[in-house]
């Protein structure tokens, strides 16, 4: 079998202008104060439910909560709002988006309305940086779709026109100034970038080519440079972003992560990228140069089985990580010097094949 049909397979066993104006930004969204989540979830895809812990500030520990069924099906990646009222689920193979409201003083996580249909497999959901619009990458049907938010309710309405994009884009992700998008695209190897108008509007400005099966995307938080995985050779591409383009240029040598790498996550500082290596079973820790951007290996953890995503609490001292295929999820403690990875107590049990973790603050 080639490396790009095994590609394939793992990711998923692991795995033009848009809209219409809603609301817009003089200046760059400012980010809130880094302070303890007081909540984890969990997106099970294999239960299709959501797992709710209680986090222990002082010490990251996760205590379970309750788990609630998301009302779609294989529900894989997760989004909050930015005030962390709703939270908002992608089910890959009912191709829609459940809408929960969080209950503020208990934490539990109530449905709002029915699930809303996106395009062919919702691969990733995120809230852009206009903060009132929801972007949804569908992987089979190769285009985005946006809802705008009711911030009253948490509801989202279909806006009008989608995003064609190249072949099975798997990740969104924004520039920290709020003007720039940048897609991963699995099967045609390459990084789309966009433009983002006030009215949270992408229109396409190019496309940078990468390799063999893009899948996952990680920005550093000053916005000079992007990070790009490569599920079938294990590789990471360092790439550095013009502030007026947008554009993205390579920079050389790329970087061998563990096999099979799921995701990139880069600390708020800018000075540790970590990635999870699904087929690996691992976390590989970088430290990032600010100035040149590149990514040298430092460490490399265990995790449990498949894991496929990574979350940093905002006081900078915990990670956590969801095993799709161990039902759990893994906490660690970080090093502040040298961002090595350490495991916190037994792993948490989760549902049924835990795919999307966010911390709610």
């Amino acid at each position: 079998m080639s490396s790009k049909k095994i590609a394939h397979s793992v990711l998923i066993l692991i795995a033009p202008m848009l809209f219409v104006g809603c609301g817009g930004y003089a200046n760059p969204p400012s980010m809130p104060p880094a302070i303890a989540p007081q909540l984890a979830l969990v997106a099970n895809s294999i239960s299709n439910s959501i797992s709710i812990y209680a986090v222990n500030p002082q010490t990251g520990e996760l205590k379970p909560k309750e788990m609630v069924p998301t009302g779609g099906v294989n529900s894989k990646v997760m989004a909050l709002d930015g005030a962390g009222r709703f939270a908002y689920v992608g089910n890959v193979a009912s191709n829609d988006i459940s809408v929960f409201a969080i209950d503020a003083k208990t934490g539990h996580l109530s449905m709002v309305g029915s699930p809303v249909p996106a395009g062919s497999g919702p691969r990733f959901i995120v809230v852009g940086p206009t903060g009132n619009i929801l972007y949804a990458v569908n992987q089979q049907s190769s285009n985005i779709t946006g809802f705008s938010i009711n911030p009253s309710t948490g509801a989202l309405t279909p806006l009008s026109g989608t995003v064609a994009t190249d072949a099975a884009p798997v990740e969104l992700r924004f520039h920290p100034s709020g003007h720039f998008a940048y897609l991963a695209n699995f099967n045609s190897g390459d990084v789309t970038v966009y433009r983002v108008d006030n009215s949270g509007a992408l229109g396409l400005l190019g496309a940078t080519p990468v390799g063999l099966s893009p899948s996952a995307i990680g920005m550093h938080p000053s916005g000079k440079f992007a990070y790009v995985a490569s599920l079938a050779s294990s590789e990471i591409t360092s790439f550095s972003v013009d502030q007026v383009s947008g554009a993205l240029t390579r920079l050389t040598p790329r970087v061998t992560s563990g096999e099979g790498p799921t995701s990139i996550t880069i600390n708020s500082q800018g000075r540790f990228a970590y990635v999870t290596n699904a087929i690996a079973g691992s976390v590989s820790v970088f430290t990032v140069d600010s100035a040149s951007g590149a990514l040298t290996p430092r460490s490399t953890v265990s995790a449990g089985t498949n894991p496929v995503a990574l979350t940093l609490d905002g006081s900078g001292r915990f990670a956590y990580v969801a095993n799709q295929g161990s039902d759990n999820v893994t906490h660690f403690a970080i090093d502040s010097d040298t961002g090595a990875l350490t495991p916190v107590g037994l792993p948490v049990s989760a549902g049924t094949g835990p795919a999307g973790l966010t911390l709610v603050k």
